[in-house]
């Protein structure tokens, strides 16, 4: 009876047993034969779905484990700051290798800030605001001298060129007695090197001149030399370009041998952190190897800190600054003494010190016996 309602049900249009639900009609209808088995259709239907979600698990590992390892370099990268003191050619590698990408290559995400003067950038090292200074080497000797735990890894140059820039009525380096000559606040490298040059062409720089110190670093020295409050300054690349061309003279060019662009960590950090640090130095070991290799790219990142758009004056200061630059971050003993001659005039105690209490090497030396720099020049 049942058979032949369903044979005529199946016969007749617009059936409501067609238009049921599935899973009504499957209670309504036999199973085909071949499904006929208890269980079969269920058991086929619940392969069917395992299979298919084995599937679908397997997929979605594949595209977690490709967005994992496509963006796990940047996740596993460390953050790290790095300070700066002024806009200074001993400090242009740093800004290469961070813009380059370089210390990504190595696990660090890198920001170099601007934290202008010594006496605010050594106590952001010694607070761990930054966990790098670059340059300030002045500085940092004094914080050592008075005990506080920074360490210096390396140098960036041993040499700087500097000029001594004067009015065009200045012949010779003895017209500037009874002068007055610009300075920065506070006795640095380029005051040393004008008293030594005074001195040398047999004046006294304490009686024959007046120093006057000038804010605003270089850029206010210049405005004051071309505004005539001062009658000589001495100001480093590419500013000694600039003022020439702007009509003031180059009395003197010269290069004195003296460290430039210290790299600077503290204790803690160092014995704490060892193998970051030693990637640190590897990336910017490698940031200045790029920088000798790549004028162009790196001429317009020294356009940007600068903030100077003139190519033919950032292309001066690249060929001054590269040839100048330590491939291994090794300071030598003669711009060690003179740095320590330096920093005695305001702390006696500094001429007592010697080379293995101005830095230490441990970090470039293994660096340097694992080979790395010699392979990295051999590409």
């Amino acid at each position: 009876m049942a058979r032949s309602v369903l044979q005529n049900g199946i016969r007749s249009r617009g059936n409501p047993i067609l238009s049921a639900p599935r899973q009504a009609r499957r209670e309504i209808f036999p199973i085909p034969c071949r499904f006929r088995k208890e269980g079969s259709l269920a058991s086929f239907e619940m392969r069917h779905w395992a299979l298919t979600r084995q599937r679908l698990s397997l997929l979605l590992i594949a595209i977690a484990c490709g967005l994992w390892f496509g963006k796990s370099p940047a996740r596993a990268a460390e953050k790290i700051r790095v300070a700066y003191p002024a806009v200074a050619p001993g400090l242009t590698p740093s800004w290469i290798t961070a813009e380059a990408g370089i210390w990504r290559k190595y696990g660090l995400d890198v920001e170099t800030i601007l934290v202008s003067g010594g006496a605010r950038a050594v106590p952001a090292l010694i607070s761990n605001s930054v966990q790098f200074l670059m340059g300030s080497d002045t500085g940092v000797t004094t914080a050592r001298l008075q005990g506080l735990p920074v360490v210096r890894l390396g140098v960036t140059m041993n040499t700087l060129g500097s000029s001594l820039l004067t009015q065009h009525s200045i012949q010779s380096v003895r017209d500037l007695k009874g002068k007055t000559l610009g300075i920065s606040r506070g006795r640095d490298a380029s005051y040393i090197r004008l008293a030594k040059l005074l001195r040398d062409h047999g004046l006294n720089p304490n009686q024959d001149v007046k120093f006057l110190p000038i804010g605003g670093g270089e850029g206010g020295r210049l405005s004051a030399l071309k505004a005539g409050v001062i009658q000589g300054t001495m100001l480093f690349p590419p500013l000694d370009l600039i003022a020439s061309n702007d009509g003031l003279k180059v009395l003197e060019k010269f290069d004195v041998a003296t460290p430039g662009g210290g790299i600077n960590t503290t204790e803690a950090l160092l014995k704490q952190n060892r193998a970051m640090v030693i990637n640190f130095l590897k990336g910017y070991i490698e940031g200045i190897h790029y920088m000798a290799q790549h004028k162009d790219p790196s001429v317009k990142i020294l356009q940007k800190y600068f903030q100077n758009s003139d190519r033919s004056a950032m292309g001066y200061l690249y060929d001054e600054t590269t040839r100048r630059l330590e491939k291994d971050l090794h300071a030598s003993q003669e711009s060690i003494r003179f740095h320590l001659e330096l920093a005695a005039l305001d702390d006696p105690r500094a001429a007592k010190l010697g080379e293995k209490d101005f830095w230490d090497d441990s970090v470039v030396e293994e660096i340097r016996r694992s080979g790395f720099i010699e392979q990295l020049y051999k590409k």
